[in-house]
């Protein structure tokens, strides 16, 4: 047996069924501009089943308000892109961008949620990001 070799810490339960990942953003939290991580990956070959965002508090930043989810880069918009979510108008959102295992297959990812503005600086903001999936088995 292997010793000293880092596991995963994606979330991976054994049996077929749903697995979330959820994130609480909040227009002031420290890092949210360059973006922030989930606590968990998604394991390799998980299937993603629904991506819902709940705008609890509206972002009110003056000129743009923009809520992204994603595992690329800086722009981190691969999940929920800047036209997906209106984050002046409370409500959730179904966004349909990242289903499917595209993003998994070739292994673990860890999504992060960035929020950018742009004009007076936003007093208020707050959504709640939720991925359903499917385990991430190889069959």
């Amino acid at each position: 047996m292997t010793t000293g070799v880092l596991g995963t810490n994606a979330r991976q339960d054994p049996r077929q069924v749903a697995n979330t990942l959820k994130k609480t953003v909040n227009f002031n939290d420290p890092g949210v501009g360059t973006g922030i991580p989930f606590d968990n990956p998604l394991p390799q070959n998980a299937f993603i089943l629904r991506v819902l965002v709940e705008i609890v508090a509206v972002f009110n930043a003056v000129t743009t308000n923009v809520l992204t989810v994603g595992t690329v880069g800086a722009a981190y918009n691969n999940i929920v892109a800047a036209a997906d979510v209106n984050e002046a108008v409370a409500g959730v959102y179904d966004v349909t961008r990242a289903l499917g295992r595209a993003l998994t297959a070739a292994g673990d990812v860890l999504p992060y949620a960035m929020y950018t503005q742009s004009g007076t600086a936003a007093t208020t903001g707050q959504a709640i990001i939720v991925i359903e999936f499917e385990g991430g088995w190889s069959s």
